[in-house]
C-alpha cells in the first residue's frame, strides 16, 4: 500500500467516524428530549389523575381520613412507604387541588356546601400532613437542620442552636448563589445546545461531501 492509499484509506475511515459521530449526537439529542418528555407527560398524567380521584372521592365520601388520602397517593404514585415520608409533592398536588377549587376549574357540580366541605379536607390534611412531617416542603438539608435545631429548643441547648442556625444561614445563601448560577445558565443552555447540534450537522456533513 502507498502513501496515496493510505490517506485515502484513512480519509474513508475518518468521514465514517464523523458520520456515526452525527447520527449519535442527533439520537442522543432526540433521545433525551424524548424521555424527558416521557417523564413530565407521566408526572401530569398522575397529578390529573390524583386530582379527579380526589374531587370524586371527597364528592361521594370514601376520602374520609388521612389515611385514605395516603393510599390513594400511594396507589397513583407507586411510591414506597420510606417515600411518602416526606410530601412535599403531595401537600404541593393538594394545594393546587384547593385553588382549582377556587377557581371552578373542578368541582363544578358541586354545591355551596360540598365546595366548603372540599376546602376544610384540604386544609385540615395539609395541617396533618405539615404535623406529622414538619418542613416537608422543604429541601432534605434544610429540613434537616430545622429539625436539628427544634430538637435542641426542646433540650434548651443554645450553643447548637446557634451553630445550627449560622449553619442554615450558610446553607440558605449558597443556595441562592445556585439558584442565580442556574438561571443564568438556563437562558443560554438551549438556545447554544441547539446551535451547537445545527453546526456538528453542518460541518460534519461539509467534511463528508
Amino acid at each position: 500500500m502507498d502513501k496515496t492509499d493510505f490517506l485515502e484509506l484513512l480519509f474513508e475511515r475518518n468521514r465514517i467516524i464523523q458520520l456515526f459521530a452525527i447520527i449519535f449526537t442527533v439520537i442522543y439529542f432526540y433521545a433525551a428530549t424524548f424521555v424527558l418528555k416521557k417523564f413530565r407527560e407521566r408526572r401530569i398524567k398522575r397529578k390529573n389523575t390524583f386530582i379527579e380521584t380526589f374531587i370524586k372521592g371527597v364528592s361521594d365520601n370514601t376520602i374520609e381520613n388521612s389515611e385514605d388520602l395516603l393510599n390513594i397517593y400511594s396507589g397513583i404514585t407507586n411510591l414506597s412507604t420510606e417515600d411518602l415520608s416526606s410530601k412535599k409533592d403531595l401537600n404541593e398536588w393538594l394545594r393546587e387541588i384547593l385553588a382549582k377549587l377556587i377557581n371552578k376549574e373542578v368541582g363544578q357540580d358541586f354545591s355551596v356546601e360540598q365546595t366548603i366541605l372540599t376546602k376544610r379536607k384540604i386544609t385540615d390534611f395539609l395541617r396533618i400532613n405539615e404535623t406529622a412531617s414538619p418542613f416537608s416542603d422543604l429541601p432534605d438539608t434544610e429540613r434537616n437542620i430545622i429539625n436539628d435545631i427544634s430538637s435542641y429548643n426542646k433540650t434548651g441547648d443554645s450553643e447548637s442552636i446557634n451553630r445550627k442556625i449560622n449553619e442554615l444561614s450558610s446553607v440558605i445563601i449558597t443556595r441562592h448563589e445556585q439558584q442565580n448560577k442556574i438561571e443564568s445558565l438556563n437562558k443560554w443552555s438551549i438556545p447554544l445546545a441547539i446551535i451547537g447540534l445545527f453546526l456538528t450537522i453542518v460541518f460534519g456533513i461539509l467534511s463528508i461531501v
